[in-house]
């Protein structure tokens, strides 16, 4: 049965999602150490004209003339970028994505806050000297900050901008050159050439297809891992439908080749009485039905008692507490998870969810061999040892006593329960010698 949906296409969309969430904290991420950066000018600037003896007094002279344009434009700048992290804050915690648009126009505006530095002191600086000093160094962080948008195309774009703007100022600049002619100065002749600016601005491209290249690799290793980690957890939802969560989640972790690990378990065999007769009675479908809604409601109670369903055989499934994750209270646990179902089963009858029931447990503990066994393309975790063999004999021997739960000495002295009721040694098939056993049930 299917409700019509794709579950590929499902896990492609929730992994486009976790990429937009992703996207716009990096844009937060951005956005801050944008801030940090304006910040930091503005430190720089008010250190400059607070501090002079910081830097030569001709060099101060001239930065002061540009302190206030300067500082203008910061602080619009300033502005503008906690306005946007306050947005891009509500979209993250929405899990909503940003506009395309947004991001070109945003990538735009950012780069352009040197420009506009350029123009805003160009008249104090007196026009070409301006492309001397440290503005147009600004535009390299800005695309290297790019490169968390993680878009190539966004990252070229705001290199060709800078190209253009930086190229466009800096042509405009030469033109309103008013410094002295000294053509025997090669200094001042490169400084009015406009190849070296040209030059540039190739450069600033340059850096833009570079940052889209990071953010390219950055991209693809994000997407790989989040493709990674939904087939990951697709195939423990889908294995785990065939056998226990912590199987599947082992199995997925270790290799095909493992050797066998040494645990000490504690194996319960479940079983429905007269099931044969029932089955009899009932079509097929019918019987299947009983079945799934007796085993949903009796799997939690394994699972949340850090047990897992080994084996379903047919009108019963052999469980083993200890594995495959090791467990000091694995007795408890198993002795507990006996008592729930038989609770539940109680519980099920009295609703008449089911037909009229009855079921046998048997618990023994000892130590195992855990691991994969199979061969070629075919493996099965497992779990062999001769404590599986008595749980299944103690499970039989439930019809004997005309019990519910029957649990071995091991098992009894481990949990010491005042309830149980010492049946004495009891012979089970295939055993040696007799096995003294307990009722609980």
């Amino acid at each position: 049965m299917t409700d019509g949906k794709d579950p590929l296409g499902t896990y492609v969309a929730v992994a486009q999602s976790a990429m937009d969430h992703e996207l716009v904290r990096s844009d937060r991420r951005r956005v801050l150490a944008l801030i940090g950066l304006l910040v930091f000018f503005l430190v720089v600037m008010v250190s400059i004209r607070s501090l002079p003896q910081v830097i030569r007094a001709d060099f101060r002279s001239r930065a002061m003339a540009a302190f206030v344009p300067m500082v203008a434009v910061v602080v619009v700048y300033l502005a503008y970028e906690v306005g946007v992290l306050a947005w891009l804050s509500r979209l993250s915690r929405e899990r909503r994505s940003a506009p395309a648009a947004f991001r070109y126009t945003h990538t735009l505006i950012e780069i352009s806050l040197p420009t506009a530095t350029l123009l805003a002191v160009s008249p104090a600086l007196g026009g070409l000297p301006t492309l001397i000093g440290a503005v147009p160094f600004v535009y390299f962080p800005f695309l290297c900050l790019a490169a968390l948008s993680l878009n190539y195309r966004l990252c070229v774009f705001a290199g060709a901008a800078a190209a253009a703007e930086f190229t466009a100022v800096s042509l405009a600049l030469i033109r309103m050159d008013v410094l002295p002619l000294e053509a025997e100065s090669p200094v001042l002749a490169m400084v009015r050439s406009p190849h070296q600016w040209l030059v540039k601005g190739g450069i600033l491209l340059a850096t833009g297809f570079i940052a889209g290249f990071v953010a390219r690799q950055i991209r693809c290793q994000l997407a790989s891992a989040l493709r990674t980690l939904e087939e990951r957890d697709r195939a423990v939802s889908i294995f785990g439908q065939h056998v226990s969560p912590q199987v599947a989640d082992l199995l997925l972790k270790q290799p095909l080749d493992s050797a066998a690990q040494e645990r000490h378990v504690c194996v319960m065999f479940f079983d429905i009485r007269d099931f044969s007769s029932l089955a009899n009675q009932r079509p097929p479908g019918e019987v299947m039905e009983y079945l799934n809604v007796l085993f949903s409601a009796i799997i939690p109670i394994v699972n949340e008692h850090q047990g897992i369903i080994n084996k379903f055989l047919g009108d019963g499934f052999m469980a083993v507490f200890g594995a495959p994750v090791a467990d000091g209270e694995q007795c408890r646990h198993a002795v507990d998870a006996a008592q729930a179902i038989l609770a539940c089963v109680d519980q099920l009858n009295r609703a008449q969810s089911i037909p009229a029931t009855l079921v046998g447990i048997g618990l023994h503990q000892g130590v195992a061999l855990t691991g994969n066994v199979g061969g070629g393309k075919r493996k099965e975790y497992t779990v062999i040892g001769d404590v599986v063999n008595v749980a299944a004999r103690i499970e039989q021997a439930t019809k004997q006593f005309r019990a519910s739960l029957l649990v071995s000495e091991a098992v009894a002295q481990s949990i010491r329960d005042p309830a149980a009721v010492d049946l004495g040694p009891v012979e089970l098939k295939g055993q040696a010698a007799p096995l003294r056993l307990y009722r609980l049930a």
